[in-house]
């Protein structure tokens, strides 16, 4: 089935609990906090609106600025999927639910774009596929799409309807030109605070794999011989992929929603 094994990441979600910071609460009594399910492929500012819904109450109308993120210390990045920062910041098997502390004050300018709607974050949603589809098809697809095409592709991603989303989506699966194959991989590795991206042609090597990708990307970590040294961790959608994998099927079918393939490597 066309979309399937998308559709079972796409369902996959991450619950989490989101508390206001203590210090920012000005009530005698604590708020409980906000548990949810969160879409990997949706984005923390979406739910912007239930925090303040929930936690206004609880503190001065005059101290509350701009909503933001954070876990462990770390802000989190509202422009990466919620999928993606999982990933980045969390141990899968011991974060669960997903503590993330909601702040209304002291917003860390030199760490965090600032998101003051829901139309940046579609903005923002829309350049990344735009880029995603020059890296594949020199952009061809996302121009001959209608404006409405574009509005749904968000609002499935907005409403976490897969079925709404993948009608759109599926026309950025297709190879390029006469080829089976994308015309360059849309991938981001993550690795200490660096994003390294590098431009991968799979029809130049129909076997090119995972391995072959992170050796370019991490020499250091990752030789030719296809097995996955002990001191890295390898992730992506919350999954450790066989480093054999070919990288164009990774891209059909693990990719998030803005068509980039985002794989995380931890070191041990």
């Amino acid at each position: 089935m066309a979309g399937s094994i998308p559709r079972k990441l796409w369902e996959g979600k991450i619950p989490a609990a989101f508390s206001l910071a203590s210090y920012e609460v000005s009530s005698s009594k604590q708020p409980s906090p906000v548990y949810m399910m969160l879409p990997r492929s949706s984005y923390l500012s979406l739910f912007t609106s239930k925090m303040v819904e929930h936690f206004s109450h609880y503190m001065e109308e005059e101290k509350r600025g701009e909503v933001w993120f954070e876990f462990n210390g770390n802000p989190l990045r509202w422009h990466y999927p919620c999928g993606l920062l999982f990933d980045l910041h969390c141990d899968t098997t011991s974060d669960l639910p997903w503590p993330i502390t909601v702040h209304f004050q002291n917003f860390p300018q030199g760490e965090l774009i600032r998101c003051n709607s829901e139309k940046e974050i579609q903005a923002h949603y829309m350049s990344v596929i735009k880029e995603a589809d020059q890296l594949k098809h020199k952009g061809q697809v996302i121009n001959g799409m209608r404006e409405t095409q574009h509005d749904q592709l968000w609002h499935g991603v907005k409403m976490d309807n897969f079925d709404e989303f993948w009608s759109i989506n599926k026309q950025f699966m297709s190879g390029f030109e006469t080829t089976d194959y994308f015309r360059f991989i849309p991938l981001r590795v993550y690795f200490q605070n660096r994003i390294i991206q590098k431009l991968f042609k799979p029809s130049n090597n129909e076997n090119l794999t995972l391995n072959e990708a992170l050796t370019i990307c991490l020499p250091s970590f990752f030789a030719n011989d296809k097995t996955l040294p002990l001191k890295v961790k390898v992730l992506t959608q919350g999954i450790e992929p066989p480093l054999t994998c070919s990288l164009q099927w990774l891209s059909e079918n693990f990719s998030y929603a803005d068509n980039f393939l985002h794989i995380c490597v931890h070191q041990s």
